[in-house]
């Protein structure tokens, strides 16, 4: 929604430019359209959604600030608009703004309810940081706001000073040592970058994040034969995991790190664990030798990322997972100089773990489609049996789930293990958290779940209820005689 009110936001900058927008911005309707603009959210914000957040470093009253301000230009401006249809193409520019900006900070106040539970995602949303980088990103708005309202003739372009100065405010106060948070484009896959023997450590970086945000968003359909190849890909993953965790320990022990290193070792059981059960599905997948080689760009993203975490980890810069890979890795030193430098290696590690868990979460088509073929193998073989899924289908099921589970419980270790090594990145503590709340909130029900627990039955018990009222004895002889035909 952000993206689509930026795109929204330009048109209105370039309306600025026009050499007629006096006459334009002079309109009473353009002035109803900007007396609405924003007020909302600031006041959300100052509001924290509702949750109660100590310590925040003065935000939420620079929102509030920004929104006392923006009220008193409100008023300035004039009435708010009172026609569905704006009566202007500048209006309507202005409308859209306020519609995209106004459905985003609806999505946000839903996971905020009084009535309902609230959402896991609630104290993000009313945490300083959130609130902090909202601030930065309205400043924008409410700057180019601003310079409307200049055009819009005396006494309403007094309101421009007041909403420059909401502006100042938010843009000082939404500004901060860390990133702000930049909304993530919805279905968008990036272009796959093939990795190169000359990469240093930046581009191989960037080569790694693809090749998971690939994987961790399968846009194309895939096959059998894909997903055998990525179940091996996975359990190679995560012993090429392992190793890294294993030179980390090393690491924490030569910089005389001991509080850091109980952490990281608490993994390894977890790692193993994993690893065990993706190796599991891989000789499940080997019985079913009939398939030939994948093709499809998935197999593709899981090999780019295997031989780039093994460059990582493995002094050949030419290293690729073959039966003749060298084996020698990187001193602690090389791999990790800083604690930083570890902290920075481990979500590296992190997020290709919640790779593999992406791959654990998508196998139903594969699994669909080996039940669709032993299916048909059965008919063909005994044409006059009934066809029945078979027991080691659901057996393989039953082992992506629990590898699923597995790999949840590697990610909240890993995650916790890595905000010990960020007291300086703490941009690495933060992706960390985020890695480790969407692996832990997938198990959580979602908010349809919630808001059907406002209702005093669930449909299971009303379906349960009607299939006892129906079988009831009584109920059957009475709905028989209600089909009888009545004599005379």
């Amino acid at each position: 929604m952000t993206a689509l009110a930026d795109h929204h936001l330009t048109d209105l900058k370039h309306a600025l430019h026009a050499h007629d927008i006096g006459h334009h911005a002079a309109q009473p309707a353009v002035r109803a359209e900007l007396s609405q603009l924003l007020v909302r959210y600031h006041h959300q914000i100052a509001t924290g959604f509702g949750v109660p957040h100590p310590g925040d470093h003065g935000v939420r009253a620079a929102a509030h600030r920004a929104a006392t301000l923006i009220t008193t230009a409100g008023r300035i401006l004039g009435p708010h608009p009172t026609t569905e249809i704006p009566e202007t193409p500048l209006a309507e520019k202005i409308r859209c703004v306020s519609l995209t900006l106004g459905c985003s900070l609806d999505l946000l106040a839903s996971h905020i309810r009084t009535t309902l539970p609230v959402s896991p995602d609630a104290p993000t949303i009313a945490a300083p940081d959130t609130a902090r980088a909202l601030l930065h990103q309205l400043s924008d708005y409410l700057a180019t706001t601003a310079h409307l309202a200049r055009h819009t003739g005396v006494p309403a372009s007094e309101s421009s000073r007041l909403l420059l100065t909401a502006a100042v405010v938010s843009k000082v106060f939404g500004h901060a040592e860390r990133a702000p948070i930049n909304p993530v484009p919805l279905h968008h896959t990036p272009q796959r970058i093939p990795p190169a023997v000359d990469e240093n450590f930046d581009q191989t970086v960037a080569g790694i994040n693809t090749s998971i945000q690939r994987l961790n968003n399968p846009g194309e359909p895939s096959s059998v034969i894909t997903w055998r190849y990525l179940a091996r890909a996975a359990a190679i993953i995560c012993d090429l995991n392992r190793k890294t965790i294993l030179q980390l320990v090393y690491r924490m022990e030569e910089l005389n790190k001991h509080q850091h290193i109980a952490h990281l070792k608490e993994v390894s059981p977890s790692i193993r664990a994993t690893s065990s059960r993706w190796k599991a599905i891989t000789r499940r997948w080997d019985t079913y030798d009939q398939f030939g080689h994948p093709t499809t760009g998935l197999a593709t993203d899981a090999s780019d990322l295997i031989i780039r975490l093994g460059r990582v980890i493995h002094t050949d810069p030419t290293w690729t997972p073959s039966p003749r890979a060298s084996l020698h890795m990187k001193p602690p030193a090389e791999l990790a100089a800083t604690s930083a430098d570890a902290a920075r290696i481990a979500t590296i590690t992190l997020k290709a773990f919640e790779a593999c868990n992406a791959i654990a979460a998508h196998h139903h088509t594969a699994i669909n489609d080996l039940a669709a073929m032993n299916i048909l193998q059965q008919q063909q073989q005994h044409p006059t049996h009934s066809p029945r899924v078979p027991a080691s289908t659901r057996e393989l099921l039953t082992l992506y789930q629990a590898t699923q589970t597995a790999g949840t419980t590697t990610i909240t270790a890993l995650a916790h293990a890595i905000k010990g090594l960020t007291a300086f990145t703490p941009h690495h503590a933060d992706e960390a958290r985020l890695i480790a709340r969407r692996a832990t909130n997938k198990t959580r029900p979602n908010q349809s779940a919630l808001a059907a627990t406002g209702f005093p039955h669930s449909i299971n018990e009303c379906l349960s209820e009607s299939k006892v009222e129906s079988s009831r004895p009584e109920h059957s002889n009475r709905d028989h005689r209600s089909h009888r035909p009545s004599t005379p």
